[in-house]
């Protein structure tokens, strides 16, 4: 025996620390200094027991693991092997418990039925994939649990799974299984107690026959493509529930029932409820004598009506999302009760009046987007000692911003934008907790300066919206004290200032607009040393600026010189997470943000519940605990709204100022950029020969200035631009052949007198008629036809030349095929609202999909 647990070992790999050879049980679990590859196992070795648990371990797992003949327990969970695993491991047939969970395993899964004593198998949270046989499990007899969530394992699940007599667990969740889901048969899984198959692809009927397995304690099926309507009385039968989730599917759940078994308790045990998108018309009455209830989930839904007050003095309800309905009041005004809610979300409504229902340990609020016109009482910030994130954003409130939010000490988030506040933004607000990540007042009537008085190392603001509204004055220089910032949003206001250099030294930022201001003077920054590396969505539309564009200033946006995107090759949405500290799955770190009450109150009615289900029910918190805001751009010359910001999206716009001089080739740099705004300025010069290298570019506007010279051929060669704009300048010469370009309408090119070609009416000089051959002489043979009369063939001809012209050009020319199906997607985009455009990255290379809509 060798049990080293929790011990300290030092830079040692596995066969330094001990010779296994005759040993029967190794335990060096939880060693954070053990690392490297695992050497192979000698022969014959008598282990019958390995965990290396939560160590640092990596490379792949040694085919010689077949060696260990007598091994019955196997713990690998929660290091860092990569590779496949070794199908050597179905010859282990003595293995009892395996766990290889949490590390980065790729391939696909062995077989272990030769295993007949297994009962636990858990090889959750890897990178496994393909299809899962059912032969892989048939005569597992004795398997207790068998969990491979997150993973990519496609196909059915196996109908050998549902077989299993002495099965307790079956977790298959965040997959790509797909298909029907086959009946289950009472007889054969008389123990289950938790069916997870959340987020896959399942599709169909739900069985009827889960229904009758009076065992189970979990159901999880939310986020798969289930229809028809289940009826509740059916789900009633299931006495010992703690988990029901039939959240995001095409289901209809129909509660109707007689009146008088309204304050029926179904459920004795009942935990968590999701029952979000499932066609509810309204909150189940029963819900209130469910004294055990801790999640309630019922968004999405057809809710009308009042929210019933018997919901705020729920003793056990930590977690209420009612969002996405349409419920129009509170029932009763409750502000003062002393609730033990957590979370709350009732946004998306269409509530009016006041904000009447305060819980006292409040984590989470989300009131955005309803009717409501006050907040009582109005030093709410006095009232919300727990209170982390809160969404008060599009209602009608108005007035002063009261200065009691700052009393929030743990305020994370705070969005007040698209109300009618006024007066000034409250001093207190540039010397808050350092906790303030995210605050948003933009879309309301708030006059005056911005508070200059942000203390160094105190600031931990990344997203901070002013925009739109009536603030003037200068910008405030303290703001640099905010290194962290990410976002930077003052347009739309009255401010009056040169170009602020000094946030430069905010490394940080990624997104900074200040379109529609007064700022003025020259945009080069030469006594700064600062850099602006992941800036790639800059707005300086609309204002005053004057001067050239400083090359130095394009060099430091090193982020929009990427072929692959802003931040790698996903293309993803830009989101900020409110805790940086908070684990992907973890439940513990919620409870130190509850009062003491709350805290042991939820630790005693969680006691039943399993790991993963109290996990997936904090990853749907984290899921509104991500915050993502919308910006307004110029784009394709039009005014839009972009609600989820692409973090791969790369945006410049200096419109509408005084900026001279030429186009700067370093600003052919941008091989990420996605939208170039630079009209109505006074640039001169040519147009960049090397604009071709802006491969991803979509939108250029260059219009009303005065560039001179011919347009570059390198226009044609940029397959996604979808809007260009060259009107008004002093451009000369033929406009470039190619079918990117010969898109484009007439407008983009008027008012250059000197441009001619297609589009334009105006032909270039080369384009004239130069003349007929002169008619062949007549020869002394005239009495002689032709043996072939071409007037019969000259319209068969005629139809093969043209059906040429166009089709050799699809198969020989790249330009030509990217050109004709850009074409038929925009005619499929523009014509079915079902349709989007998906963007893609593949070695390198940016791609633009047409995908149905979801």
């Amino acid at each position: 025996m060798n049990i080293l647990e929790n011990c300290s070992l030092g830079n040692h790999n596995l066969l330094q620390v001990t010779n296994i050879r005759h040993k029967a049980v190794l335990d060096i679990s939880n060693n954070q200094y053990l690392h490297g590859p695992l050497a192979d196992f000698p022969a014959l070795a008598s282990l019958r027991y390995l965990k290396l648990a939560n160590s640092n371990f990596s490379g792949a797992l040694p085919n010689t693991i077949s060696n260990l003949k007598q091994l019955s327990t196997i713990d690998l969970s929660y290091c860092q092997f990569n590779g496949t695993l070794p199908n050597s491991m179905s010859e282990l047939t003595q293995l009892v418990y395996l766990d290889v969970s949490s590390n980065n395993l790729t391939g696909t899964l062995p077989s272990f039925n030769m295993s007949k004593n297994l009962t636990y198998l858990s090889l959750f949270l890897n990178h496994l994939s393909g299809d899962l046989p059912s032969s892989h499990y048939e005569g597992l007899k004795n398997l207790v649990s068998i969990d491979l969530g997150f993973n990519s394992f496609k196909g059915n699940v196996p109908s050998s799974l549902l077989k299993l007599p002495y099965l307790r667990e079956l977790k298959l969740p965040f997959n790509q299984l797909s298909g029907l889901l086959s009946e289950f048969d009472n007889l054969s899984l008389p123990k289950l107690e938790m069916l997870d198959l959340g987020n896959n692809n399942l599709q169909g009927h739900v069985p009827f026959s889960i229904f009758k397995l009076r065992t189970l304690r979990v159901i999880q099926l939310s986020f798969n493509k289930f229809n028809g309507t289940i009826q509740w009385n059916v789900i009633q039968r299931l006495h010992k529930l703690y988990v029901l989730g039939l959240s995001h599917n095409n289901l209809t759940i129909d509660v109707s029932f007689r009146k008088d078994h309204v304050d029926l308790s179904p459920f004795p045990e009942i935990r968590n409820v999701m029952l979000a998108s499932c066609k509810l018309r309204g909150i189940p009455s029963f819900f209130r004598n469910q004294s055990t209830l801790l999640f309630l989930d019922l968004s999405g839904n057809k809710i009308e009506g009042s929210i019933p007050n018997w919901i705020w003095k729920h003793e056990s309800l930590l977690y209420l999302n009612l969002s996405k309905n349409s419920l129009t009041s509170f029932e009763e005004s409750n502000w003062n009760l002393s609730s033990n809610i957590y979370l709350v979300d009732l946004s998306f409504n269409k509530l009016q009046g006041p904000i009447s229902f305060i819980p006292k340990y409040a984590f989470y609020l989300g009131y955005s987007s309803n009717k409501l016109s006050s907040i009582v009482p109005p030093d709410i910030g006095n009232y919300l000692p727990s209170i982390n994130i809160l969404f008060l954003s599009n209602n009608s409130f108005k007035g002063e911003i009261d200065g009691s939010f700052c009393n929030s000490s743990s305020l994370r988030l705070l969005d007040l934008s698209y109300n009618n506040f006024d007066g000034n933004i409250p001093k207190c607000f540039a010397t808050l907790s350092s906790k303030l990540g995210m605050l948003n007042f933009g879309g309301n009537k708030l006059r005056g300066h911005i508070p200059d008085t942000i203390s160094p190392n105190s600031c931990a603001r990344r997203y901070l919206n002013l925009n739109d509204n009536l603030l003037n004055g200068t910008i405030p220089k303290s703001l640099v004290n905010c290194n962290k910032l990410q976002v930077l949003n003052l347009g739309d206001n009255f401010f009056s200032d040169r170009f602020p250099c000094f946030l430069r030294n905010i490394s940080t930022l990624r997104i900074m607009i200040l379109r529609s201001n007064k700022l003025h003077g020259s945009i080069e920054c030469p006594n700064s040393t600062g850099d602006w590396e992941m800036l790639h969505i800059v707005d300086l539309a609309s204002n005053n600026l004057s001067g050239t564009i400083p090359v130095s200033l394009l060099n430091s946006w090193k982020a929009t010189m990427r072929d692959e995107g802003v931040l790698g090759p996903e293309f993803g949405h830009m989101f900020f997470d409110l805790d940086d500290n908070f684990h992907p799955v973890s439940f513990k770190s919620v409870l130190p943000t509850l009062g003491k009450s709350v805290s042991m109150n939820l630790i005693k009615l969680l006691g039943k519940m399993s790991r993963s289900i109290i996990d997936q029910v904090y990853s749907d918190f984290k899921i509104l605990a991500r915050y993502q805001d919308s910006i307004i751009i110029v784009n394709k010359g039009h005014q839009m709204k972009l609600v989820k910001i692409q973090s791969a999206f790369t945006y410049v716009d200096m419109s509408s100022n005084y900026l001279e001089g030429p186009i700067p080739n370093e600003l052919m740099q941008f091989k990420a950029l996605n939208a170039l705004n630079l009209s109505h300025n006074a640039l001169t010069g040519h147009i960049p020969s090397s604009v071709g290298n802006l491969k991803n570019l979509e939108s250029m506007d260059l219009s009303n200035n005065s560039l001179n010279g011919e347009i570059p051929q390198g226009l044609s060669s940029i397959s996604f631009l979808e809007y260009m704009n060259l009107s008004f300048s002093h451009l000369v010469g033929r406009i470039p052949l190619g079918t990117q370009i010969q898109s484009f309408d007439i407008d983009s090119f008027e008012g250059n007198k000197g441009l001619c070609g297609s589009p334009l009416t105006n032909k270039c000089g080369d384009d004239g008629n130069q003349g007929l051959p002169p008619p062949a002489s007549e020869t002394p043979h005239t009495n002689y036809e032709s043996s072939i009369d071409w007037s019969f063939l000259s319209m068969e001809l005629g139809c093969i030349f043209g059906l040429g012209i166009f089709i050799l050009p699809l198969i020989f020319l790249m330009k030509w095929r990217l050109w004709y199906f850009k074409l038929v997607d925009d005619i499929l985009y523009k014509f079915i609202p079902q349709l989007d455009f998906v963007y893609e990255q593949h070695k390198g290379k940016r791609y633009r999909t047409l995908r149905r809509r979801y």
